[in-house]
């Protein structure tokens, strides 16, 4: 069993959680930690800091984090920084939390490997219209080496 610990910026967490209850139903293992306004990074390493305290010692927790750089990702490598148990993944989005809820059961499958999957995992949930439905008029009109900026 893997926890997963699912933060970011404002009320992501809180939405992002409240969105996999509404298609996979409650999940105890699941914790959704907010980083509010006025808060600094020291809040939120002691609201990370109080949940895996909560673990038991061996407890394998994968961070799931909205933006890589930001205070909830810095927080969470502060503490999983050192323990091998501990992975974090930024870029996180309902896809792939809803990926790491149906895998999190998984026997013998550690954090990081729940992770590198779903990084690989997170390719598959990013659809553009254009390809999907209007395949030749996209082949025609734009190459994928085309600079559109």
């Amino acid at each position: 069993m893997i926890e997963i610990i699912v933060a970011g910026h404002g009320k992501f967490a809180a939405g992002m959680a409240e969105a996999a209850g509404m298609i996979y139903g409650d999940h105890p293992n699941l914790t959704a930690i907010s980083f509010a306004n006025k808060e600094g990074i020291e809040d939120l390493k002691n609201h990370y800091y109080q949940k895996l305290k909560s673990f038991l010692p061996q407890t394998k927790v994968l961070f799931l984090i909205d933006i890589f750089g930001g205070s909830p990702y810095n927080a969470a490598i502060q503490l999983a920084y050192g323990h091998k148990n501990i992975e974090v993944l930024t870029g996180v989005n309902l896809p792939i939390l809803l990926e790491a809820l149906n895998l999190q059961h998984k026997q013998n499958l550690t954090a990081a490997q729940l992770a590198f999957h779903l990084k690989n995992y997170s390719q598959k949930g990013l659809r553009m219209f254009s390809e999907e439905i209007r395949k030749p008029v996209f082949k025609e009109n734009i190459k994928p080496e085309d600079d559109l900026s």
